[in-house]
Parts: C-alpha cells; structure tokens; sequence
C-alpha cells in the first residue's frame, strides 16, 4: 500500500470533503497522508455515529483513513475473490423455485446483530493466511481492529465499506457447509438475511438446529423473533386462489398461492411479488415529509423534484464502487409481478394531495389552491413504474431534496 496505490484509491469528490477544503489538500497531499496512516496506524481516525435502518453505524470522517480503507478493501476484495450477493437475481430465482408444483418448504433466518457479533481475531487469523494478500495491507488491518477494539467497538462497525467485504469473508464457511445440507432445494444470503426452500421432507426444528450449529462456530446465533417457516404443500384440487403463505424478502413481499394444474396437467403455483409493506410506509412517510416542507418553503419547483425523485428512477454515482448506477421506484422494484402496492401509493397520494380527510391534506388545502395540487397529479407511481421514468438530478441537488427525508 505505497503512494502510487493510495493515489488511485482517491476520487474527485473525496477532495471536497470537509477536512481536505479546510486542510487544502490536493491529491498528492491526500495521499501523502493516507501513506501515513499506513505507517503509524487509525488513532486518529474520526468516526461519526449515524443510523442507516435505524441501528447504529459509522461514517468515516477524517478522508485519510478513508482512502486507506478503501484501498484495503479492494486488496481484500482481489485476494479473496469476494463477491457480494446481487439482490435482483436472489429475488428472480426465488420467485421461480416458488412457482414449481412441487411440496416446498421456506425458512426465513436472520442472523442477531450480525456486524456486531463477527469474531475479528478470528477473522483476522484467516485474513492474514491469504497468501495474495500483502503483508503491509495485513499489518494495516490489524491496526484498524486494534483501533476499533480500543474504541469499545464491537465486531465491525456498520456503514463502513470495509465492513461489508470482511463480514462476506467471515460467512463464506457458513454458505459453503450451508449448500452441502441434502434438505435444500434453493437458499440464498443477502448480508444477514437467509431465505431456504428445502423439499419439505426434513423436521423443521431438527432443521433450524443444524443451521444455528453451522453458525456456532463464527460466534453467530440467530434472531429468533425473524425466524419464519412456510409450509407450501400441493393441492390435488384447487383453482389456486387461496393463499399459503406470506413473507418479506429483500423489500419485496411475496404471497404463495395454493397449486393448481396449468395446460399440460402439470403442477404450478402463482407467486404475487409486490413492494413490502414496510418499504410502501417508507415512501408514503417521505410523501408527508416533502409536502410538509412545501408548506413551509412554498416552493413549488422543488415539490416536484421530489415527486420525480419519489416517483421515477435516476442515476447516481457510488463512490464505494467507483461507478454509476440506476435507483429509484423500478430499478428498485423491477421483479414485481403486481402492481397492488403502486396502486395503493396512487392513492394515498391523491387522498393528500386534493382529499380533506387527514390534517396534512386540510392543511394543504388551506394554503394551496385547488388548480395547483390537482397539478401535481401528474405524477404517478405505477404510470412511472410501468414508463420506466427516468429524471436527472446533480449530486448536490440529490443531497438538499434528501435532506428532509433523514427521519422519514
């Protein structure tokens, strides 16, 4: 980890960061830093507390440290060929392993305080027998966990990028051993969330047992409280209408309709895949936020650049990555089959937006004519889902019409 690499672990924008323009730091400066961090270690290293999912987490604020963790992390990505989970094809499989005719069963664990609970001398032991991996960038991670563990951190801090690579490494003995149990049909492991669909031919709490008894050993334990089980039988009768079973997965919901026989007499089942619930309480809350800022501000240009963001997808910029990427109400939702949950958002905007039922729509009407909130119908959730509409917003503009969003 000399120079030469921290100076490409550098973006353009970490020089806007707060420490850089006070410090006027350029690129050759930044990195001359990160060298020394390198050398002499993190106790510098300031770390704000934040809440991403309403638990606590970090945000590296002093843009040194940053860049060397970000160097560390792709070393560690490289050396160990690590590969994160993709989200949209987890949910494309498990939709279609669903719709099979055949007797299923759905496990949904949860794996308690996860980033938290990860055994880092353990972790680090491993780490360190990679023989890809350069001694230096070694060194530096110990100094990091060192850091953290003089800090009272326990585990890996969330938020942190490095934190997601490292917790990844940690697992890959539970998903190696995990696709080695004869029972499972499919499973699938995003961060902390597990789901498996095994032929439903095992005893359920013999089963839950083998999977807390893979994690043991990693100092891991499951939650409990999310553990859900789904029995999804085959019906030799039935027009398929009535419902198995529900669950969450990944912001989606899924409702598993009973068998029924399709035109070559063989067996499938209709899987509705919607937006949770909890995702749709989420838009509806920052809804109420942007229209609780409009009455206060009465801008109305800005109201309808959240609307656009809330409504349709845009591209963003990740700076973990070093890439673009589309987000927004499709890009996020792309695998749903129905459109229920759009519908109801449709409705719950109009009912604001020109109904006087609630105390924010009496509000809104009071201070706003009629003319203008029927303006803002223009925008819609499922036409924007259907359209695939997509908007353009800079960074800084993205960041001030987020802003009133942080507790909504």
């Amino acid at each position: 980890m000399n120079s030469e690499f921290l100076s490409s672990c550098i973006h353009g924008r970490d020089l806007l960061n707060d420490d850089c323009v006070a410090g006027h730091y350029n690129a050759d400066e930044l990195a001359r830093r990160a060298t020394t961090v390198v050398q002499y270690g993190f106790a510098a290293l300031k770390l704000e507390q934040i809440v991403i999912k309403r638990k606590a987490a970090q945000c590296v604020r002093t843009t040194p440290h940053a860049v060397v963790l970000r160097g560390l992390n792709r070393l560690i990505r490289q050396a160990t060929q690590i590969r994160p989970s993709d989200r949209d094809t987890i949910i494309r499989r498990l939709t279609t392993v669903l719709q099979e005719g055949v007797p299923h069963r759905v496990y949904k664990f949860d794996i308690r305080a996860f980033f938290e609970s990860v055994d880092t001398k353990r972790l680090f032991e491993q780490i360190a027998n990679i023989p890809s991996l350069p001694r230096n960038a070694t060194i530096v991670l110990l100094n990091y966990l060192n850091e953290l563990k003089s800090r009272g951190i326990l585990g890996l801090p969330r938020g942190v990028p490095l934190s997601a690579t490292l917790s990844e490494f940690a697992l890959q003995t539970f998903d190696r051993e995990l696709s080695l149990l004869p029972e499972i049909y499919f499973h699938a492991r995003y961060v902390d969330d597990i789901v498996i669909v095994t032929s439903a031919r095992e005893n359920p709490r013999e089963f839950a047992r083998k999977i807390r008894r893979l994690l043991t050993p990693l100092g891991l334990e499951l939650n409990h409280q999310k553990t859900k089980t789904i029995d999804i039988p085959v019906q030799q009768k039935s027009d398929g209408t009535a419902i198995l079973g529900r669950f969450d997965y990944l912001g989606y919901a899924f409702s598993i309709h009973e068998s029924t026989r399709n035109g070559d007499r063989r067996f499938f089942r209709d899987v509705e895949v919607t937006i949770a619930s909890t995702k749709i309480a989420r838009l509806k809350a920052r809804l109420c936020c942007s229209i609780a800022v409009f009455l206060g501000d009465g801008d109305v240009g800005k109201f309808e650049r959240r609307l656009q963001l809330l409504t349709g997808n845009y591209n963003v910029r990740d700076f973990v990555k070093n890439r673009s990427r589309n987000t927004g109400l499709y890009c996020n939702y792309r695998r749903v089959n129905s459109h229920a949950a759009l519908t109801e958002l449709d409705a719950f905007l109009r009912s604001v937006l020109v109904g006087n039922r609630s105390r924010l729509s009496k509000r809104l009407s009071a201070k706003v004519s009629l003319g203008v909130r029927r303006s803002f119908l223009k925008f819609s959730f499922e036409r924007s889902f259907r359209q695939r509409t997509f908007y353009n917003f800079s960074a800084a503009e993205l960041a001030d019409l987020r802003r009133c969003w942080r507790d909504g």
